[in-house]
């Protein structure tokens, strides 16, 4: 009947499922069985059996040839150890390079952050067009960010958070923690939860309630050991108590200082989180204003462009009635929260993962050309397998076999070198990637790894197969020797060096670019020493009054100042490099310039800190130690200041004002590289340091004797006068000048490595 020639049809087509040799050695027998069965036993009865026989004994016959193919292809590989070394060592660098890219790729870009619905998240800044230095991403003040609150209609929740560093005191101990003070929706907004207690809410933002504290999970396990007792306990922080209400999940320590340009670059990560409780004045007076880093949560619907057209016109509005007329112009500026972060490093981040694949490719075009030379002397044995009877597929099949071997065997050392790979990675970390150190090898990388050893095996060995298993029987056993396939697999291989070879020198140019940008920075004209040694002091709110902060610093350069080997001692509000850039207006007496013009300033004291940092003086003199008190309107400019404003004539005794007051320039010193070693130096101003003491202070030396000791007799110093203030950060201005140099360093090294690992395996090969 047509139907039964018809199932006898499909159960054929069906037989595909085995593999070839049981399918020839049997497949006439099942398909005569199967014939007949149709003819003394209902039909479905029939399917049944045989689509379960298929589906359980196909398998099976698959998993038996896989398996000696397994063991013939372990045999043949043990029997050529320096090639399975080779082999083994060239793919581990390949795999290895990629996976341990594709951590960091993984941990920066594809794993989810511990908020809910990032997508919806943006930050929310406050440029001035006015001013041309002023950056992009400026942080609002409090009065503008309550004066949103009200008005807008694109965020179901906006809130905001000012970063901070904390003076924990316990007992005689007194250690500096990264921390925030956040208003309080800032957890809700985010969407993160406690992983134990409760987060800050809205009640504890206000005045006189806000005596509560949220701690990360690192400092939950370094200070209570992961006791769930920690909740109720309190934290002495800069001398007020706050009790423990909440501790965030271990993934949680947001704010990173890589989260957003500008940030307290001191601040790694935030370990603990109290409600900001503004009072009224901090509010609603700009005088009065604290920096609020604002973030907001799009509603749904609401698309970033139409949340951008409402907060334009807001701010249009609301700047003539919140800033003094010197300073408006400020527009609201939205942006993608998790561009902001990682938009900047992706392009870096894809460019190691280019790099990284050339590096794969080469050992892969590298083993390649190794299985090649090797299949060349087992043409002979291929020919013998075919005249018994071997099809062509089962040759090749038999060869990518011992290619995947081969992979997943540098796929398991691959994950070694990756492993130590991140590690040195963790070593360089650049600073501005975000999320660095949650790099990992966790499954999803694990699983990478595996899908790229079997991707690379099935790369790597079907050349060579296909090449191995073309063999004309009869010529082979003719000429009895190994001439099949030698003009193929020369040629092959002869194309595989050359795309090793132009793969390597890629990368080389790209790795010498690099070095010669890194080095061209490095020789750089700092316009400071690079030996002079410094830490820093911040005073907390007992220095609340000038008067306190002089005699403060009054008393520690007194005493500083007798210790042996000091040559220089002085203090400067900001140092170079240390990225707390402030900015000023300036306008010229006399002058027609440029509106809104500004300069960097700083606060220096008299001679001792120019001294202390080998900053030449150019023209005039320093200040005069009685300039202080005699002469507070006296302030010294760089030369690039002199430059822009005085191109033709002299500067001393110039006048120009900054802020409501007028100062009369005495001297002119040498450009300082400040905000970066790669930008041109900016003109800059310096005013007295004890004329308007910071309770934030760098201390600068220059010593005839070791570092270590002095900064061992400075810190008793510090205790003497106040045992809760101790130095941070001691240091020379060579550290600050690696750390401005971490991201070029990073790219320049990794990229190196990449380039040496490259031609290293094209020698091998």
């Amino acid at each position: 009947m047509a139907w039964r020639r018809s199932a006898v049809k499909i159960y054929h087509a069906l037989l595909f499922a085995y593999p070839a040799e049981f399918r020839h050695e049997y497949g006439s027998q099942m398909e005569q069985l199967f014939e007949n069965r149709l003819h003394s036993e209902p039909a479905l009865r029939v399917w049944l059996d045989t689509l379960a026989d298929v589906a359980f004994s196909a398998p099976r016959e698959h998993f038996h040839i896989l398996a000696a193919d397994l063991v013939y292809g372990a045999r043949m590989i043990r029997k050529s150890p320096a090639f399975t070394l080779v082999a083994l060592f060239a793919m581990a660098l390949g795999i290895g390079a990629t996976t341990a890219v594709f951590s960091l790729i993984n941990a920066v870009l594809i794993r989810s952050l511990p908020y809910g619905d990032p997508q919806r998240l943006v930050y929310i800044w406050m440029p001035n067009p006015r001013f041309k230095e002023i950056p992009l991403e400026m942080s609002p003040n409090s009065p503008d960010f309550y004066a949103w609150l009200p008005s807008q209609q694109s965020f179901s929740d906006l809130t905001m958070f000012n970063q901070q560093r904390f003076r924990m005191v316990e007992a005689d101990n007194v250690q500096r923690v990264g921390g925030a003070a956040v208003a309080g929706n800032f957890f809700h907004t985010l969407q993160a939860a406690p992983e134990l207690g409760r987060a800050i809410e809205p009640e504890d933002d206000q005045p006189g309630h806000e005596h509560v504290a949220v701690i990360s999970d690192a400092l939950w396990r370094s200070r209570y050991g992961g006791a769930p007792t920690a909740l109720g306990k309190t934290l002495n922080l800069n001398h007020e108590i706050y009790a423990i209400v909440g501790v965030m999940p271990r993934g949680f320590q947001y704010p990173h200082s890589a989260d957003f340009p500008y940030s307290d670059s001191d601040i790694a990560a935030t370990e603990l989180w109290i409600p900001a409780a503004l009072t009224p004045r901090q509010k609603s007076d700009w005088s009065a204003a604290r920096d609020a880093v604002t973030i907001g949560r799009l509603k749904p619907g609401v698309s970033l462009n139409r949340a951008q057209a409402e907060m334009s016109a807001l701010e249009a509005r609301l700047d003539p009635l919140l800033h003094p007329a010197e300073f408006r112009g400020w527009v609201a500026l939205v942006r993608p929260f998790i561009d902001t972060a990682v938009g900047p490093v992706r392009p870096l981040l894809w460019l190691l993962l280019g790099a990284v694949s050339m590096v794969l490719l080469i050992a892969c075009s590298n083993v390649a050309n190794l299985l090649l030379a090797r299949a060349a002397g087992r043409v002979h044995e291929m020919g013998v397998r075919s005249a018994l009877g071997a099809e062509r597929v089962r040759l090749v099949r038999q060869m990518l076999t011992e290619a995947l071997l081969l992979a997943l065997g540098g796929g398991m050392l691959g994950v070694l070198i990756a492993y130590g790979a991140l590690r040195l990675i963790l070593r360089l970390h650049p600073g501005d990637i975000p999320r660095l150190n949650e790099t990992s090898l966790d499954a999803r990388v694990l699983l990478f790894t595996a899908g790229a050893s079997l991707l690379t095996g099935l790369a790597f060995g079907l050349l060579p197969a296909l090449a191995a298993s073309r063999v004309n029987v009869s010529s082979l056993l003719k000429q009895g020797g190994n001439k099949g396939i030698a003009g193929t697999s020369n040629r092959l291989r002869n194309c595989l060096i050359i795309t090793q070879v132009a793969l390597s020198v890629i990368l080389l140019a790209g790795a010498g670019l690099l070095i010669r940008s890194y080095l061209k920075v490095q020789s750089v004209d700092t316009g400071f020493a690079p030996s002079t040694l410094t830490m820093n002091i911040v005073l907390d709110e007992r220095y609340e009054t000038p008067q306190k902060l002089d005699a403060y610093f009054r008393n520690l350069i007194t005493q500083v100042n007798q210790l042996p080997g000091v040559k220089s001692f002085g203090l400067v509000s900001a140092l170079p490099l240390s990225h707390r850039e402030s900015i000023s207006t300036v306008e010229i007496k006399g002058h027609t310039v440029k509106k809104d013009e500004t300069a960097d300033d700083r606060a220096a004291t008299t001679t001792a800190y120019f001294e202390s940092m080998g900053i030449r003086l150019l023209e005039g003199r320093f200040f005069a130690d009685e300039a202080v008190r005699d002469h507070p309107a006296e302030m010294m400019v760089s030369q690039s200041f002199a430059k822009l404003y005085f191109p033709r004539e002299s500067v001393i005794g110039q006048q120009f004002r900054s802020g409501d007051q007028w100062h009369t320039i005495v001297g002119v010193v040498a450009d300082v590289r400040s905000s970066s070693l790669e930008e041109s130096p900016r003109p800059m101003i310096y005013s007295p340091f004890l004329q308007m003491p910071d309770n934030h202070a760098y201390l600068t030396i220059r010593t005839t004797s070791a570092p270590d000791q002095l900064i061992s007799s400075i810190a008793k110093i510090l205790r003497s006068i106040d045992p809760n203030i101790t130095p941070e950060h001691a240091g020379t201005m060579r550290q600050f000048m690696s750390e401005a140099t971490r991201a070029r360093r990073f790219q320049t090294v990794v990229l190196s490595v990449f380039a040496a690992v490259a031609v290293f395996l094209a020698l091998v090969g």
